[in-house]
């Protein structure tokens, strides 16, 4: 490993340095998707599996910016030795597949990166837990994903038996003959993807997952692995081509509303990463939601949400962990006070919670302005749900940042001092990208 001497140093100049270099490579990465078209139906094949175009390359680019971070924000958890080596092994295997998984051109490989990213996950999930009920919220994981991907693969052996190819290029251009106007077809197609989003009724693996995972897990999770699904769909819809109407507007309207059932369930929870968790949930139903829109429209806005929820929950969750450090507890009763003992700590807490919301100029907010456009577009019925996902991320991120920041200082804060300049780095890095990537994304000249 050519940076574990600065991982393992409790020297902050010596870390400050690797670390803003690799922040900075990634964030040009990350920034070089202004070289391609911003039209996402823009699709640029290779004549081998590999493939790659505005949606995959962005996808790509936030892969490796949350690998770097992830493994930044975890390293003072283990010493430098084989634990490390193991840990830091699963987070990359993970990278991997899901950077496989956004390349490849050839709907059996979609298939199997889309499943393989399952083991690592689960791994890190089971050896790096820190409570006993991580063996359920591994099991509940494989299960939820298993299932729902089975039917997936057995329609797409259908579809190649129709088609005599698996040739994401080729289904492109032949979709209009194999169009199904079967609500259960598509149903059974979507399914797969649908949990990994994961959209309410088939959300009750995530929550658990988050809870019981170490830092890094949580933050691939958030991350990298929501946006599977939410990909998975783009791609389906792509080459398969267009569901009926009827199941379009009942996937809308269960997304959305299921988006606003989890984000009262925010208000209800006192464990910090259970409220991150289903903060999570509402935002990739609203995703969701504007991809299902079928316009350029909504699914810009689909993708930025999708882009700016895969930076700004990780850093949530890295700052829930390092409070968790402070104060030996998630507990939102448990944990207040903390602008008294760490204010720089409480400014990115403020931070965060504010680009959750929404708050302009950050990337967050000219999505959700976006998605709000392309859905009211299709159906002005939905207006409701919108209006109460808009108030209700207001709520519970306010909601987060006050009772954690403000109030009587709790006990076991007082001792808790000085933060670590590796984790400023990466905070900031990711503050200069949620609040600057639209420009580089065309956003505000569409």
């Amino acid at each position: 490993m050519l940076f574990s001497k600065y991982f393992n140093s409790k020297k902050l100049g010596g870390v400050a340095l690797p670390s803003l270099l690799i922040s900075f490579l990634a964030l040009v990465e990350l920034t070089s998707l202004k070289g391609y078209s911003a039209s996402v139906e823009t699709i640029m094949f290779n004549t081998s599996w590999w493939m790659e175009d505005y949606f995959s390359v962005s996808l790509i680019s936030l892969t490796m910016f949350v690998i770097l971070i992830s493994l930044i924000a975890s390293d003072d958890d283990f010493m430098l030795d084989s634990s490390w080596s193991k840990f830091a092994t699963m987070v990359v295997l993970i990278g991997l597949s899901c950077m496989c998984f956004f390349c490849c051109a050839d709907f059996f490989l979609f298939f199997f990166f889309f499943e393989s990213s399952l083991i690592p996950t689960a791994v890190l999930i089971l050896s790096w837990g820190h409570q006993p009920e991580r063996l359920q919220a591994g099991l509940q994981m494989i299960i939820y994903t298993v299932c729902g991907s089975l039917p997936f693969l057995v329609l797409l052996c259908g579809i190649w038996l129709d088609c005599g190819t698996d040739k994401m290029m080729i289904m492109c251009f032949t979709n209009q003959e194999m169009i199904s106007e079967s609500v259960v077809f598509w149903f059974l197609l979507m399914i797969g993807m649908l949990v990994k989003v994961p959209v309410f009724l088939v959300h009750g693996w995530l929550p658990k997952a988050h809870v019981e995972a170490p830092l890094s897990g949580s933050m691939m999770l958030a991350g990298i692995l929501l946006k599977l699904g939410i990909y998975g769909i783009c791609r389906v819809l792509l080459c398969v081509g267009i569901p009926p109407m009827e199941w379009v507007y009942v996937l809308m309207v269960v997304s959305l509303w299921g988006g606003v059932v989890c984000s009262f369930l925010c208000l209800c929870f006192y464990d910090i990463k259970s409220v991150i968790a289903y903060s999570s949930i509402a935002h990739m139903s609203l995703s969701l939601g504007g991809i299902m829109s079928l316009s350029q429209l909504g699914w810009m806005g689909g993708i930025c949400m999708a882009i700016a929820h895969g930076i700004c929950s990780p850093c949530l969750f890295s700052l829930a962990n390092y409070t968790y450090m402070g104060s030996g507890s998630r507990s939102i009763l448990l944990c207040k006070g903390l602008l008294k003992s760490l204010p720089m700590l409480s400014a990115m807490w403020f931070v965060f919670c504010a680009i959750n919301m929404g708050c302009p100029p950050s990337i967050n907010f000219f999505s959700e302005c976006l998605l709000f456009c392309s859905i009211l577009g299709y159906s002005t019925t939905l207006i409701s749900s919108l209006f109460i996902l808009c108030f209700l991320a207001a709520g519970y991120s306010l909601f987060l940042y006050s009772t954690v920041n403000h109030g009587y200082q709790s006990f076991s804060l007082r001792g808790f001092t000085g933060l670590s300049l590796r984790f400023m780095v990466c905070m900031v890095v990711s503050m200069i990208i949620l609040f600057g990537l639209f420009i580089f994304l065309d956003v505000v000249f569409l």
